[in-house]
């Protein structure tokens, strides 16, 4: 692959986890899918928990860039996968939050 970033519109660019170090490997920076294209499941999920307002969907949807940039510095500094360093964000996120949003 001649690509220098991956950062698919599509869920699941990845076939399997090691695929991130494959592409690490190659010196391909990967953007996790789901981070990138989170902003429609923010506002799915905000609209049918009926929790937030429209202020804080847009909110929450221009941190998209700040939590990638923060992925990617982590996943240089800890010599980590992108994908791996994402996964591990979104599980730490999700016990952080209160069931309701998590359901």
């Amino acid at each position: 692959m001649r690509a220098r970033v991956v950062a698919g519109a599509a869920n699941n660019q990845l076939a399997q986890g090691q695929d991130g170090n494959a592409l690490q490997a190659a010196g391909i920076l990967y953007a996790p899918d789901y981070v990138i294209n989170a902003g429609g499941i923010i506002s799915v999920a905000r609209e049918y928990h009926r929790a937030g307002s429209e202020a804080q969907v847009i909110a929450d949807i221009q941190a998209i860039p700040a939590r990638l940039t923060e992925i990617f510095e982590r996943a240089r500094r800890e010599n980590r996968t992108t994908n791996e360093v994402a996964d591990e964000m979104a599980r730490e996120r999700l016990a952080r939050r209160p069931r309701a949003l998590v359901a």
